[in-house]
């Protein structure tokens, strides 16, 4: 059986099987909440919520998961690269323009249409810490994830202007009660998006089960981030992603491009389990701040520190 907190969870009724058993760890809370519609922010509409980003995942336990037949295992790299490689310039020293500095602004422009940060998406979900699938999203407004097996593509939903993404049916999993578990959270899902506004990266829940996030698998804060249901939160705002480039110029470590959202469990997880031992794990992953990240780790801080630069950042800053 799948060890999970009993209290997080509504009572089953009567079955005593295995697997109702189980079921009563899973974090769904079927009209435990508000069902208000959801209306996605507009570009006049400022987001309420403040949030404070800028916490530094920390090396977790990495456990096996359960194999899916014909499923490799995803490795990848961490989502928070060592400090950067060029390190940091000297106390006194000056700037330059070099011909890096001036290829990483191209860089940086490429993502600006005048006082607007552009980027697509990318999504990958992972059933107990096996990829099952991966797909970009080329929608600047941001996606819903739903369970509709019959969507095999992101499909733009024009009511809302989110692209509509599926995440797969639990197949080839050779632990069935993992499958059935699996399977339970899909089917009360409802949606989750994770959208685009006034320069925030927001997220919102719908259905019955509870949705966590963190910037990193491997957080070991031991401290949940519950998705609300309610209101549009902030998650992430892109001048908090500009500054982090700046602090790394600096000698500090680079700032996160990626969110991940844990369904139906709690994440970061209370008793610093693995992420590879929940049943769903979504990686969210802004293109644009992926390319900036990798770009500027590529390069080296000591190779960026150009005044055309730092002048090209703080302006977004002040934008954004």
């Amino acid at each position: 059986c799948i060890s999970l907190s009993p209290h997080l969870f509504s009572e089953s009724p009567g079955s005593q099987d295995i697997l109702q058993e189980c079921l009563r760890g899973l974090n769904i809370s079927p009209g435990a909440e508000g069902t208000t519609g959801f209306q996605p922010p507009t570009e006049q509409q400022q987001l309420q919520n403040q949030l404070v980003i800028g916490a530094h995942p920390l090396p977790g336990q990495q456990q096996d998961p359960v194999m899916f037949e014909g499923a490799a295992r995803e490795t990848g790299l961490p989502e928070q690269p060592a400090r950067p490689a060029g390190g940091g310039a000297a106390e006194g020293g000056s700037y330059g323009d070099g011909q890096q500095a001036a290829q990483f602004l191209e860089t940086v422009n490429q993502t600006r249409d005048g006082d607007h940060f552009k980027t697509h998406f990318r999504v990958a979900v992972f059933y107990r810490g096996v990829k099952v699938s991966e797909q970009e999203v080329p929608n600047e407004a941001g996606l819903r994830l739903v369970y509709r097996p019959d969507v095999n593509d992101a499909v733009l939903d024009h009511e809302t202007g989110l692209c509509i993404v599926s995440l797969p049916r639990p197949v080839g999993i050779l632990d069935q009660i993992q499958a059935s578990l699996t399977q339970r959270i899909l089917d009360s899902l409802g949606s989750l998006d994770v959208g685009m506004s006034q320069h925030v990266i927001y997220g919102q829940r719908r259905g019955d089960v509870k949705a966590y996030w963190s910037f990193s698998k491997f957080d070991s804060s031991m401290q949940p981030r519950e998705i609300s249901k309610l209101n549009p939160e902030p998650l992430y705002q892109v001048k908090d992603f500009i500054r982090g480039l700046m602090d790394f110029f600096d000698g500090k470590e680079s700032p996160a491009s990626s969110m991940f959202f844990c369904l139906g469990e709690k994440w970061p997880d209370p008793e610093n389990k693995p992420w590879e031992k929940k049943l769903i794990m979504v990686e969210v992953v802004p293109t644009s701040m992926e390319l900036l990240k990798n770009a500027a780790v590529e390069c080296g801080a000591s190779s960026l520190r150009s005044v055309e630069l730092q002048m090209s950042l703080e302006e977004m800053m002040d934008l954004y």
